[in-house]
């Protein structure tokens, strides 16, 4: 991972779960060239590597931060999930969101590249990697503010789908991984083989009106996985703007539930799941949760 030139903004204006931090934003291009590139549309030839443009937050005041690698959906990017990020960063996490080089806004042809999800469990597994090579890394700016035993991964729709199989699939299942969120997501790598007995907290969000992702796939894939897991449903909720930048009644349920998932998970807060549990119900009839 080259040195993160790009220069740094800092946020103080989020306060989630009690913990207002300050944090930088960078964006680093990482490029895997072990993995290809497939050609679409007019690019005559597939390039020899793969391009993630990563935008990355880490917390001010915290020496090693769990890490957590967020996926979006088709057509999206991380641009579009500021607020989101943001909030986690606030809490104290080191937060790394790749644009995907086929799926996101980025390729105005993206629509027909949905296939390319079946090579992105391998470029959240390679930005954790690079995050924990900085992380090691004498003198750099992220040397020593990763803790690699608390590792999140987190996605909305085919980036909930890279998520899964990030999770569960042996095509790219990446042992790391300590807890998961998927947004509006489903079981959608099939290359190998899904098991769900893997013994890992997940949490799943889901609106009962997307058209997009139907309610009952996303609803099915968390019935199926074996590790302790929850269920946000979000009753209205469309498919991606309770998720992205978009105001909605979900916004701050979502962020703060989602916060206290991590830290439950991830940062050993016995209050988490509590907390998670109170912000859903201060949404009265718009949401309610599950867990199995």
């Amino acid at each position: 991972m080259g040195a993160l030139e790009v220069p740094a903004s800092t946020t103080t204006t989020l306060i989630t779960g009690g913990r207002p931090r300050a944090f930088t934003t960078t964006t680093e291009v990482l490029i895997d060239p072990s993995r290809p590139t497939e050609p679409v549309g007019t690019m005559s030839d597939a390039l020899n590597e793969r391009r993630l443009n990563t935008v990355i937050r880490v917390p001010s005041g915290v020496d090693a931060a769990p890490l957590i690698v967020f996926s979006h959906g088709l057509g999206g990017s991380p641009a579009k999930f500021t607020q989101l990020l943001d909030s986690w960063a606030a809490a104290g996490y080191v937060v790394a969101a790749p644009q995907f080089p086929l799926t996101s806004d980025a390729n105005p042809e993206h629509r027909t590249e949905a296939g390319d999800l079946d090579n992105q469990p391998g470029d959240v597994s390679f930005v954790i990697d690079q995050m924990l090579a900085a992380n090691t890394t004498a003198g750099g700016p992220l040397a020593g503010r990763i803790d690699p035993d608390r590792i999140g991964a987190a996605g909305l729709s085919l980036g909930g789908g890279t998520t899964y199989g990030l999770l569960y699939n042996d095509c790219c299942a990446d042992d790391r991984v300590d807890a998961a969120i998927v947004m509006a997501g489903a079981v959608l790598v099939y290359t190998g083989t899904n098991d769900f007995s893997r013994d890992l907290p997940l949490l799943a969000l889901h609106g009962d009106a997307d058209l997009a992702i139907p309610y009952d796939l996303g609803r099915n894939a968390w019935g199926e996985v074996g590790g302790p897991a929850w269920l946000i449903t979000l009753v209205g909720g469309s498919h991606a703007a309770p998720f992205e930048d978009f105001e909605t009644p979900w916004d701050a349920m979502v962020n703060e539930a989602t916060t206290a998932f991590w830290d439950t998970h991830l940062g050993a807060d016995a209050s988490g799941l509590t907390r998670m549990e109170t912000s859903v119900a201060a949404l009265g009839p718009l949401a309610f949760i599950e867990s199995r």
